[in-house]
């Protein structure tokens, strides 16, 4: 029997459809590891620690800006980091009206340890490609996502 075939559009989606299905899995499979290991973190509390040890503290806002996330649940999400000791909010020198976020001594060696989790469960992603395949995926995605990202800011200026 002959497969119908599939509309451009059609397909398209079915490509952002697996994209999404593959970060699915693969956020749950890293929160499965970081339970395994006795680390209680979702993958978007990981995220946050992975982007708040870089060397400049950032801002609440700076921090929801790159997460894309709600400045009301990310208060949430700080508040429960701050609780379990992995970050503190600290003033901002040049603005005392600010807060800056910086992760404690606590917060970097667990950024460290999930980190490596992260790596593993990466790796074990795509154990069935071999390395081309990956660079070639790699360029790929980051063609379309720098295309998106051109539009949406031709969208926003016009």
């Amino acid at each position: 029997m002959r497969q119908a075939a599939v509309s451009s559009p059609e397909r398209s989606f079915q490509l952002c459809r697996l994209i999404g299905r593959i970060r699915a899995e693969f956020v749950d499979a890293l929160e499965g590891e970081m339970n395994r290991q006795g680390v209680e973190l979702n993958f978007t509390q990981f995220v946050a620690l992975k982007l708040l040890g870089h060397e400049d503290p950032m801002t609440p806002v700076e921090l929801a800006r790159a997460l894309h996330y709600n400045p009301g649940a990310l208060t949430r999400l700080l508040d429960k980091l701050e609780q379990r000791g992995y970050l503190k909010r600290v003033p901002d020198p040049d603005d005392r009206r600010a807060l800056r976020l910086e992760l404690t001594t606590q917060g970097k060696a667990l950024r460290k340890r999930v980190i490596g989790y992260c790596d593993a469960v990466a790796t074990r992603t795509f154990t069935c490609t071999t390395e081309r395949e990956r660079e070639q995926l790699h360029g790929v995605l980051t063609r379309v996502l720098d295309d998106i990202r051109e539009q949406r800011a031709q969208h926003e200026s016009d």
